[in-house]
């Protein structure tokens, strides 16, 4: 089975996906809660199950929601509490989260939950400022503040004045707006469908002060000529390491190098249109805005204890900082002290591994139930994508639909899987109409992939197949063979596919990942698992939905 990062690299999630919700942590107080469900989320919403993935993300909100933001607005800086310390990620993994349940329920059509959870994401940040020479402090920075206010007051400070030194971790900040731009975005988006012009408007406008190359963008967005929005995110987040005295600070090294590649979108035969990237994780987390101050505050007590025997900080400083000879030896007589240096805090270097480096946002307006949409992030071959089955949205006049989409980062020299540039659909599906001779049901040797009802059955009844069985002896065939058909036998949770080899009867959504490649490749016949799968008499001969010239399973 693929790792995570495996699976998301190759756009293969449903292994992964349902490894881990079958192993998730069930108590709120283990470390591990929130870091599971945050993975399965994302996984699930790219495989294409919104509704499962609205489940897992209704607990994460939850969480994020009543126990993650300070009485300033600010994301909280530690766990629920100093003793349990429950994982909840870094401020940047905690509004990409808040801003995936947005996409979930706008996928599902329900814009005014997608309107609060995008909403939730813009908590206000905690900015420490520059250095001397106007660059941003990083956390080692911080904390080395942090220590020398507290271990050398000033002399003359009012007692106000020490009091703030000595809490410089609660009040050496300033409380900044949010920066993040996917999520502004998605807010516009969401009051634009339920009608809140003004507050739309005051999110795009805060887009171009954030990023101007967004204009053209925005400008599309505010016409309202669209009704299709696609999230588009490509690449792996940068991986959490520690660094600094015995690795008690994190910092987040990128896994996918930071560009400025445009992602190419075409629409039947017009020619392409090119976006540019509207959030870059990585620069997300390399700010201290976004990053936690647990580590900070774990890292204190080591920091403190070594400065009392020596100048380490001075090396460890000196030397991460291109410092002079002087600077870094002034501190090596302190690296004797390993005993001390074991008593410290390690950094907890878990993190979300399957957050994407990079999102694209691009609306559309689709009228053809055909339509040909190729993707493609620029000089990344194995990025290309063409979505099948994504028509114009159902519902009324002005209805909008969004889908999130993640691309394949294999190699950056590898080419594309045949299954995301194949265009068709080889199985009958919920969604689409394609392929038109659908002979059998899948478990029975056909490419019939759908759940079992009349309207099918009929369909084989007047073709001459099945004549003799009913709806409830083929629903029976299902349960023989222990088929679920609809999430509601699955808890709520869509399990893997039989076409991948698992045990649900649920389609992904069209214009998903998860649909391209569940349906855009040929899979191993279905080998039947019960007698009475295996003892239904078959007309012969069986004659299946030929491959064209040329094509191979």
């Amino acid at each position: 089975m693929r790792t995570p990062t495996a699976a998301l690299r190759a756009g293969d999630y449903g292994g992964p996906r349902v490894d881990i919700h079958q192993n998730m942590q069930t108590k709120r107080s283990d470390r591990a809660y929130l870091l599971d469900r945050m993975r399965v989320g994302v996984l699930t919403l790219a495989d294409g199950y919104p509704q499962s993935a609205q489940t897992i993300f209704e607990e994460v909100y939850d969480v994020l929601r009543t126990q993650g933001i300070n009485k300033d607005k600010t994301i909280a800086s530690i766990a629920i509490n100093e003793d349990i310390k429950v994982w909840k990620g870094e401020p940047f993994e905690q509004a990409l989260a808040l801003t995936y349940y947005s996409m979930t329920q706008a996928t599902l059509g329900s814009w005014d939950n997608a309107r609060a959870a995008a909403n939730s994401s813009l908590f206000r940040l905690r900015d420490f400022g520059e250095d001397e020479d106007g660059e941003r402090i990083d956390t080692f920075e911080i904390a080395r503040r942090a220590v020398e206010y507290e271990r050398a007051i000033e002399a003359g400070d009012t007692p106000e004045e020490a009091l703030r030194r000595a809490n410089y971790l609660d009040h050496g900040y300033t409380a900044r707006d949010s920066d993040f731009t996917l999520g502004y975005l998605l807010a516009g988006i969401a009051n634009q469908q339920l009608g809140r012009a003004n507050e739309a408007d005051d999110h795009y406008l805060r887009v171009i002060e954030l990023d101007d190359r967004q204009e053209r963008l925005v400008q599309a967005l505010r016409d309202g000529t669209y009704n299709t929005v696609l999230v588009v995110s490509y690449g792996l987040g940068p991986r959490k390491e520690g660094y600094g005295p015995d690795n008690s600070l994190a910092r987040f090294a990128p896994r996918t190098p930071s560009d400025d590649a445009e992602l190419r979108v075409r629409v039947g035969e017009v020619m392409g249109r090119t976006y540019v990237p509207v959030q870059d994780v990585n620069v997300m987390a390399g700010d201290h805005m976004w990053n936690n101050l647990a580590d900070v505050r774990a890292a204190k007590s080591t920091i403190g204890t070594l400065m009392i025997y020596g100048g380490v900080i001075a090396a460890q400083y000196g030397s991460s900082r291109g410092g002079n000879d002087d600077t870094v030896y002034a501190g090596l007589g302190a690296l004797v002290l390993g005993a001390i240096l074991k008593a410290g805090a390690h950094v907890d270097t878990r993190y979300c591994d399957v957050m994407p480096q990079r999102f694209y946002i691009v609306p559309l307006y689709l009228s053809d139930p055909n339509e040909r949409i190729e993707l493609e992030v620029q000089g990344r071959a194995s990025s290309k994508m063409l979505l099948s089955g994504l028509g114009p949205p159902a519902g009324p006049a002005g209805t909008t639909q969004l889908r999130y989409i993640h691309l394949v980062s294999n190699h950056i020299h590898a080419g594309a899987p045949s299954w995301a540039t194949s265009g068709r659909v080889f199985y009958k599906n919920p969604y689409t109409d394609e392929p038109t001779n659908a002979t059998l049901p899948y478990i029975l040797g056909g490419n019939d992939a759908r759940p079992p009802t009349q309207r099918m059955l009929d369909g084989y009844h007047r073709v001459g197949i099945l004549k003799d069985m009913t709806l409830a002896d083929l629903r029976e065939l299902y349960r023989a063979e222990g088929i679920d058909t609809a999430t509601e036998d699955q808890s709520g949770y869509a399990d893997k596919h039989i076409l991948e080899g698992g045990r649900s009867l649920v389609s992904p959504l069209p214009g998903t990942t998860g649909f391209v490649r569940l349906f855009g490749q040929r899979h191993p016949a279905y080998r039947p698992k019960s007698k009475e799968v295996a003892s239904v008499k078959l007309p012969e001969p069986v004659i299946d939905n030929p491959l064209p010239q040329g094509d191979s399973p």
